[in-house]
């Protein structure tokens, strides 16, 4: 991943989830030099997607992670059972950089005030 300059963006109030977001996140995620990645991992009957990289709003490094599924004894959790599933799921991410933003709640201790969506192909629904 090429390392993006850090853009020192007020924190987001007006428009936290606004699609553009979730756009050009998308665009960071392909080509040859992704600055942003979502890789699902599938190991002892959980799945979940890691991820890591660039903030499409302030291009802070960001990363974190979210269980899709878990299967334990009373069955599996996250799991819509109901039609043919679908292998893609939506995850949303905030951003958790943990460089200064102006006017960002004091309650609030890292990011820059912005969620955006990611699609991942699963791996683990057949």
């Amino acid at each position: 991943m090429t390392a993006r300059e850090h853009r020192a963006l007020r924190y987001e109030l007006d428009d936290p989830l606004a699609y553009k977001w979730t756009d050009a996140a998308y665009d960071m995620c392909i080509g040859e030099d992704p600055v942003l990645s979502a890789v699902v991992e599938s190991s002892g009957g959980v799945t979940r997607v890691l991820i890591s990289g660039a903030c499409p709003r302030c291009w802070g490094d960001i990363s974190g992670e979210e269980t899709l599924t878990a299967a334990g004894e009373s069955g599996v959790l996250g799991d819509a059972a109901t039609g043919a599933p679908d292998p893609y799921t939506r995850v949303n991410v905030t951003c958790n950089c943990e460089l200064t933003h102006g006017n960002r709640p004091t309650d609030v201790k890292t990011g820059c005030g912005i969620t955006f969506a990611l699609e991942v192909l699963r791996d683990d629904i057949t």
